[in-house]
């Protein structure tokens, strides 16, 4: 019985076409990047289009300035924050993939290459005239078409559904970029309320040295008691205490700001202290029902909520397109010159061998082990989920809407009652201070009037923050705001 011996055959490529793949990272770099223009949807940058930006990226953006203000704390903090990144990220995702969805009606083509050396041997111990010793080479080359003609809308429908969830992801971006500029604009005036309150202490602490030492200077003359200069040292003790602590709470409210940016918490920061608006402050020029209706409308998380909706929409089109019949256009073309063998043990012959042809190929599902009807009854119930997500959705953004509305309301009333009573409790600790110095009023009237003057002051504080957020606070529940508001 004849032993056959055979050493396969093994890829010998050119030695260019080695070198080319070897050197080439990215071998598909000679297409177009973008054919269908679907990068013209994605943001330049996480932060969008901004005013304070360098060069052709918004986040190119120089060093801290001396004195920061909030449109540049915005700014830094929509670059560095890791929830407009992600957002960002989600736009470039769904805009490939719409990309790749427009691509399903363009043919495929694909060739293959083949070189190949092949030695086989055959040696047959009693007839040495059998034996055989092969060395040939031969290549083989094939180029395929193939040309989805119909499709019953199954990809109409996934370009579709590639459209929707791309709306959705930049309604998405929005609503970081939004939530982004909240909180940082909320930081900073938190952080500018704790340098205030700082201030206003520090103020205080002073009032109260200065109450110390007349006291101190009554008691040593003899017209007052020892107990006024112990309770005014008490009241001093005290507003060390509270500048100290304030001084603390400043300290957490700028490295707070500082992380925002994307900056250590120990970067140094200095803020100015912003002068207080003129009154009357109006809380809102629009009513509640108009400022609902806005939000429906064109509120970002609504908007991506409705465009999820849409593509589960799309969704269920294309399960269902996918069942039904489909045609494809099938070419080939393959040409090969590799060797023949008559019969065992001949040598082989030298040939040339081409193959070509082109068909139609019909496709009908017939049964697919229900399969397609669990695929659409899910479809459909994905439906039901992002119809309720929306409603949910409308609901909280009411809510919102409602709650900032009437936040606002309150707070630039209280802004106008916090000024009138800043001045009357001003007027009542320096007329203490003046009926104390003249002997008139006892220890217990200063000590009280500098209190409430201390804790109007703090009132006053805390109005003008929370007008200040809740009015940022009211157009974000509206979905409109932006670094130009702050």
């Amino acid at each position: 019985m004849p032993i056959v011996k055979s050493y396969g055959s093994h890829c010998r490529l050119p030695l260019l076409l080695c070198l080319t793949l070897l050197t080439s990272a990215r071998a598909w770099d000679i297409y177009p990047q973008d054919p269908f223009g679907v990068n013209a949807a994605v943001p330049l940058s996480p932060a969008k289009a901004m005013p304070g930006g360098r060069g052709d990226d918004p986040c190119t953006l120089g060093a801290l300035p001396d004195i920061l203000d909030i449109a540049v704390a915005s700014e830094r903090a929509l670059c560095a924050n890791p929830k407009t990144r992600l957002a960002w990220a989600n736009v470039k995702v769904q805009a490939a993939q719409l990309g790749g969805a427009d691509a399903a009606y363009l043919p495929s083509v694909s060739g293959q290459l083949q070189t190949a050396y092949d030695h086989a041997t055959s040696t047959v111990p009693e007839q040495a005239l059998f034996n055989t010793d092969s060395r040939t080479h031969y290549t083989t080359g094939t180029l395929s078409l193939s040309w989805l003609l119909y499709d019953a809308g199954a990809r109409a429908a996934a370009v579709r559904q590639a459209q929707s969830l791309l709306g959705a992801a930049q309604a998405s971006h929005d609503v970081a970029v939004q939530s982004v500029l909240l909180t940082t604009a909320r930081d900073y005036y938190t952080a500018l309320a704790a340098q205030t309150t700082l201030d206003t202490a520090t103020q205080v602490e002073q009032a109260s040295q200065q109450s110390l030492r007349a006291a101190s200077e009554r008691v040593k003359g003899g017209v007052a008691p020892v107990t006024d200069q112990l309770q005014a040292q008490t009241a001093y003790a005290q507003a060390v205490y509270n500048s100290a602590k304030a001084r603390g709470e400043l300290r957490s409210a700028l490295g707070t700001l500082a992380l925002d940016m994307g900056l250590s918490p120990a970067t140094p920061i200095s803020l100015t202290v912003q002068a207080d608006p003129a009154l009357p402050i109006a809380a809102s020029t629009q009513s509640a029902a108009v400022l609902l209706d806005m939000a429906q409308r064109q509120h970002p998380s609504l908007q991506s909520a409705r465009a999820q909706l849409e593509a589960a929409r799309d969704k269920a089109g294309q399960v269902r397109a996918q069942g039904l019949p489909t045609l494809t256009l099938n070419s080939h073309v393959n040409r090969s010159n590799q060797p023949v063998s008559p019969s065992l043990g001949s040598p082989k012959l030298a040939a040339q061998g081409r193959d070509r042809y082109i068909g139609l190929e019909l496709t009908i599902p017939l049964f697919e082990g229900f399969t397609r009807n669990y695929q659409i009854r899910q479809a459909e119930a994905q439906i039901e989920v992002q119809q309720a997500s929306l409603a949910d959705a409308e609901q909280q953004v009411a809510q919102e809407v409602w709650h900032s509305y009437q936040s606002l309301q309150t707070a630039a009333e209280n802004v106008h009652n916090s000024e009138v009573l800043l001045q009357s409790a001003n007027q009542s600790f320096e007329a203490a201070q003046r009926r104390y110095a003249r002997g008139v009023g006892n220890i217990l009237e200063l000590l009280s009037a500098q209190t409430a003057y201390a804790n109007a002051q703090q009132q006053r504080v805390q109005a003008l923050t929370e007008w200040r957020i809740g009015r940022l606070q009211l157009v974000a529940s509206l979905g409109r705001l932006a670094v130009a508001d702050l």
